[in-house]
């Protein structure tokens, strides 16, 4: 029987809610998933979203809080063409258009860049846990790098800090919810003296495991701790230096492998599909797999684990912003610093029996540096700069089969990354009406890999400049640009055409079984070519929003990630998208708005192996063909405040978790939805609120990882349940 526990309040929670922190919620009048009048800095200076021609969505941050407790992943209920797959802390992949890389070694970059106020985050596992006191998320689709750099092929999703104001205030919100939760968060402003400003902020969420494991602990836990401070001081009359700090702590949760078992057979292809009840592939049992483990119900929320997942993290930042007005042209230096460390285990077989387990640690570090220049004049907008990277980041990788398959495997090493890059872009205004936009970037990128290999303790396979000194160093280089022509018809109608090229820099693959062929661990840059038509459109005195786009893909040597028995390979391979989408949102009367989205999408990666051996076609993986989603919100005046109530859904078609399509890989359509009511009091000061996400407990798959042709199962992992709860905020 799954459990839903909601906690009770008590005095101790009583007593916490005075000093607790969370995002202010809402009022009642605020929209919330798009707001025309958010200023966006999607072209790296603030612009109304309604101005640029840019497949981009903002997130304000009255919608983050009116999403509940929930992570970077509620952002896919929101966006157009946007799918995000966290299925533990130590891994975030954004999808945008069908763009992703579903590589889970931690030593890759993803073609679908996270920035934290213009820095560039490059490891995947420090992305969880930032998504707290903002002040608006803004989604880019499409190719970027011409003004974010290589590693934007297929957009960028970035979150925008609250910074320091000049007036003291402040917020604080305590939210209890199932399984036991307790989450906090909030943020305290204000001067210092007359020229410097700060701004601390803190979060917490603690709950327990949502998986029921029937031998041992119970999986999906959660004990994180986040904080930010941030310090901005006036330099001169006209310099202004903010120095932000920022903290991550996830700390021996067992949320490593939050994972359901099923039994799974094999086809002609080598691709695992999932055996019925009294189907005995393996000669085991009826629905068994190779072992002879078959889970005792169908609940995906309870498991047998002879091992707890574990996931301990230690994230922390600090970043220089320097910005000096010249009088028509002005400065802006980023300076960055990154430290990872970052531990990781789970039971990959899911069953009592100690079969199959795996590890990851890793050590990174990330330095980065940008000088930027930009002016503007009656009808020329121009920005310019040089952008330099230095990424070290040590994995180490085990598989823990010595029990009953009588191996150990541990492998993984040091990769060393170098990237220096300059760029600029700029918009000349013909007239009122019509505006081009032309930009470039060169990056070069120097890429080091120092690998071994070992089976029960013995060095099998070493890979580094001396023994493969023309495949161990690699040097990529290559341009982006972007070509835009804008046309307002009138004010409140803008039309764009834009062709816009994006590159990702190559890399090197993880495999953990020897024989390994040294030249399948590198691959190669890929390179990817939009061609993008849209409009902005604005209506019955800007009641009516409706912006949309149609777009084609011509993507070179994509970097394709499959699991060809238990290693990891990634392989250039072409292919194509073609797509459109929309977002419209109504506002008909005070205190009700409604808005809407759809995305359609058309992929194919060409001449895709299959383990057999067949050479195919395939689709993208995390590409549904449609997406639908939409949002009601509906706020009255009720005694000393007002009532709000607010709920959102979104319909996913059928999608594949992997590039090879595996009869296992395929998630059915599913619809999902959440529910939210508040109470804010007439002088915002206080807001009650009350959750229901997933609010009718669908169960759907977020990730899939097919092991049938070799284990004989496949690692599911379940979006969370229904999750209920409350919140109490208080704002100052």
């Amino acid at each position: 029987m799954r459990r839903n526990p909601l906690i009770r309040p008590s005095l101790r929670i009583v007593l916490l809610a005075g000093a607790a922190f969370a995002p202010a919620v809402a009022s009642a009048q605020e929209t919330a998933v798009f707001d025309d009048a958010i200023v966006v800095t999607a072209q790296k200076r603030e612009q109304k979203l309604q101005d640029i021609g840019l497949s981009v969505s903002a997130v304000g941050g009255a919608a983050l809080d009116a999403m509940g407790r929930q992570d970077v992943t509620a952002l896919a209920g929101q966006v157009p063409s946007l799918q995000v797959s966290q299925y533990s802390p130590t891994i975030t992949v954004f999808n945008i258009r069908g763009v992703s890389q579903n590589d889970f070694a931690d030593s890759q970059e993803a073609p679908i860049a996270f920035y934290n106020d213009e820095v560039y985050v490059s490891a995947l596992g420090a992305i969880s846990g930032q998504m707290f006191d903002l002040e608006r998320v803004e989604i880019l689709r499409g190719p970027q790098g011409t003004l974010f750099g290589r590693n934007a092929t297929g957009g960028l999703v970035q979150a925008i800090t609250k910074k320091p104001t000049s007036t003291f205030e402040g917020f604080g919100t305590l939210t209890v919810g199932s399984y036991g939760q307790i989450a906090t968060e909030g943020a305290v402003s204000g001067p210092l003296s007359d020229t410097v400003r700060a701004r601390l902020a803190l979060t917490t969420n603690h709950h327990g495991g949502y998986i029921e494991n029937r031998i041992g602990r119970d999986i999906g836990n959660s004990r994180f701790f986040g904080g930010r401070l941030q310090v901005e001081a006036d330099v001169g009359t006209n310099g202004t230096l903010l120095v932000k700090l920022q903290g991550l702590r996830n700390k021996d949760e067992t949320s490593g492998g939050p994972y359901t078992h099923v039994g799974a057979g094999f086809n002609e292809d080598g691709l695992g599909y999932a055996l019925g009840p009294n189907e005995d592939f393996w000669g085991t049992c009826g629905g068994c797999d190779a072992f002879g483990y078959r889970d005792s119900d169908d609940d995906p929320f309870t498991g047998d684990f002879d091992r707890n997942g574990y996931f301990d993290r230690k994230f922390w930042s600090v970043t220089a912003r320097y910005e000096h007005d010249f009088g028509g042209m002005q400065l802006t230096s980023l300076t960055d610093y990154q430290d990872l460390k970052k531990r990781y285990a789970e039971d990959s077989d899911m069953s009592p029996l100690p079969i199959f387990h795996y590890d990851t640690a890793q050590d990174l570090y990330q330095l980065s540096q940008e000088l930027r220049l930009s002016g503007e004049s009656d009808r020329l907008t121009w920005l310019g700069g040089i952008y330099g990277l230095k990424i070290k980041t040590e994995n180490a990788y085990q598989i823990d089969g010595s029990a009953i398959l009588g191996f150990i495997e541990n492998y993984g090493g040091t990769q060393k990354t170098d990237s220096i890059a300059v760029f600029g872009q700029a918009e000349y205004k013909a007239s009122d009406q019509i505006s081009l936009i032309i930009g470039g970037r060169y990056s070069w990128d120097w890429k080091k890999y120092d690998y071994a290999h070992a089976e029960n303790g013995v060095t099998d396979f070493v890979f580094n400049s001396s023994t493969n000194p023309d495949l161990a160093k690699q040097t990529f280089k290559n341009w982006s640009g972007k070509i835009e022509l804008d046309y307002r018809p009138v004010d409140d109608v803008l039309l764009y055409v834009s062709a816009n090229r994006g590159t990702k820099s190559g890399g090197f693959g993880i495999q953990a079984f020897a024989p390994i062929d040294p030249t399948t661990l590198p691959y190669d840059q890929e390179v990817l070519t939009n061609y993008e038509g849209g409009f902005k459109a604005e209506f019955a005195d800007r009641m009516v929003t409706l912006n949309g786009s149609v777009f084609h893909y011509d993507y070179k040597d994509y970097q394709a990630f499959s699991l060809d028995g238990l290693s990891q390979f990634v392989t250039n391979r072409p292919a194509k998208v073609t797509g459109f989408e929309g977002e419209l949102i109504l506002r008909p009367a005070t205190g009700l708005m409604l808005s809407a989205f759809f995305a359609h999408l058309d992929t194919k990666v060409k001449n895709i192996r299959l383990p057999a051996g067949r050479v195919t076609d395939r689709e993208m993986p995390q590409a549904p063909e449609w997406s639908v989603g939409g949002m009601l919100r509906y706020a009255v005046p009720v005694g000393p405040g007002s009532l709000a109530f607010q709920t959102d859904w979104k319909y996913d078609s059928k999608q594949y978790f992997s590039t090879f399509n595996a009869p296992i890989d395929l998630e059915d359509s599913h619809l999902v939805g959440n529910v939210r009511v508040s109470f804010t009091t007439e002088d915002d000061r206080w807001v009650i609120a009350a959750f229901a996400n997933n609010v009718t407990d669908k169960e759907y798959r977020i990730y899939n990882l097919d092991l049938g042709a070799v284990l004989g199962l496949s690692n599911q992992t379940y979006a969370r349940p229904r999750w209920i709860g409350g919140s109490v905020t208080y704002n100052f």
